[in-house]
């Protein structure tokens, strides 16, 4: 078995990080599928939605207008979507900002992010292990949610 190639201040993140990059690939795909069954679809088309202009915008109008869900299940499916959205936003933190060690005594391992837009300001965040594992079960939920979704979807479309 290889070691850890990271510093030792690193390696309590190292197991919840990789949990995070599965899970929400896993969680990516599961809404690819949402969308594909919403608009009865393949995925290649599927995957134009996702690359539109504020394609949250666009998966939360599919959903209303396509889901065929009333209640408590549109709810949770919606607050899914926005869910994951957000979440998405600090998981692009975790993967893809510069991770140093602060100057304390523990080295506390932190994330510095440049803006990618004019006038943004720096983006500054210390993610604890359990901060990094919550933000992981969250997208393991969401990945639940959107393909027991989209098996609903296409359930009730045989039964028509």
């Amino acid at each position: 078995m290889i070691d850890d190639l990271v510093d030792v201040f690193y390696r309590p993140l190292v197991q919840p990080l990789g949990n995070l990059v599965i899970l929400f690939a896993q969680a990516e795909a599961s809404l690819l599928d949402l969308v594909a069954a919403l608009k009865d679809v393949d995925e290649w088309q599927a995957q134009a939605v996702l690359k539109m202009k504020n394609p949250k915008e666009q998966v939360l109008a599919l959903v209303r207008a396509s889901s065929g869900f009333e209640g408590f299940d549109l709810s949770e499916l919606l607050d899914g979507v926005e869910g994951f959205w957000a979440d998405k936003e600090r998981r692009n933190r975790y993967i893809h900002d510069e991770w140093f060690p602060l100057l304390d005594e523990e080295g506390t391992p932190a994330i510095r992010g440049l803006p990618h837009k004019k006038g943004s300001d720096v983006t500054w965040d210390a993610p604890t292990a359990a901060d990094i594992w919550a933000l992981a079960r969250g997208f393991q939920v969401r990945e639940h949610l959107f393909s027991h979704a989209a098996f609903r979807i296409r359930k009730q479309r045989l039964v028509r």
